[in-house]
């Protein structure tokens, strides 16, 4: 296992710059970053931290879940930005985050309560509701969290699709595109699809 964790090459009593600064002042340069702007932040930094960063792409088949090697029937799962990172131009990305982790906590008591043996009241209708217009459920951690996937992964993705678009073309500066911006606001304000796609966007699918 690799564990990423605070720097332990750092000393308060060290004047000359620590490794883990030699090696982040080494970053912003390759990367072509203004020193003025970052160098003296860093160059007066004592403490550094190192944290891993994965990036995940949200229409990847390899899904939101994963059970962890060795860890004997333990699950990593994604939510919010972790499982799909989007634009900010609906602002949409806390509102998605948090129907995520209902629609997950949902997932794990009504696993818990299969485990247990003990139906949880609001969760029991639930299910009965959705047993009427499907077959019955999974009940298995590995089928919930799949299921928690299929419920969130449609949306996000139509979230994220808009957004983009919308993005592209609120922010475009090329006189073709911001006269086309105006024009198309203009229009999908007066016919009531603006107010439809932020409204469809806010409105919980979990």
């Amino acid at each position: 296992k690799t564990f990423v964790s605070e720097n332990v090459d750092w000393n308060p009593d060290k004047a000359a710059p620590t490794e883990t600064q030699e090696k982040m002042l080494g970053i912003i340069q390759e990367a072509g970053i203004p020193d003025e702007g970052v160098r003296p932040i860093i160059d007066k930094s004592r403490r550094f931290f190192e944290q891993g960063v994965y990036f995940h792409n949200p229409f990847r088949l390899a899904g939101w879940s994963k059970q962890v090697k060795d860890s004997g029937g333990c699950y990593c799962v994604l939510a919010g930005d972790a499982a799909h990172a989007m634009p900010p131009f609906l602002g949409q990305g806390s509102n998605q985050a948090i129907q995520d982790a209902y629609c997950l906590a949902t997932k794990i008591f009504r696993h818990n309560a299969n485990v247990v043996g003990v139906p949880i009241p609001h969760l029991e209708d639930q299910q009965q509701q959705e047993d009427g217009e499907q077959e019955q459920g999974p009940k298995d951690i590995e089928g919930l969290l799949k299921e928690y996937e299929k419920t969130r992964w449609g949306p996000t993705a139509s979230i994220s699709i808009k957004a983009f678009f919308l993005g592209y073309v609120e922010i475009g500066s090329f006189n073709l595109v911001a006269k086309f911006r105006d024009a198309l606001f203009f229009t999908l304000g007066r016919l009531g699809i603006a107010r439809k796609i932020y409204l469809g966007a806010a409105t919980p699918k979990v």
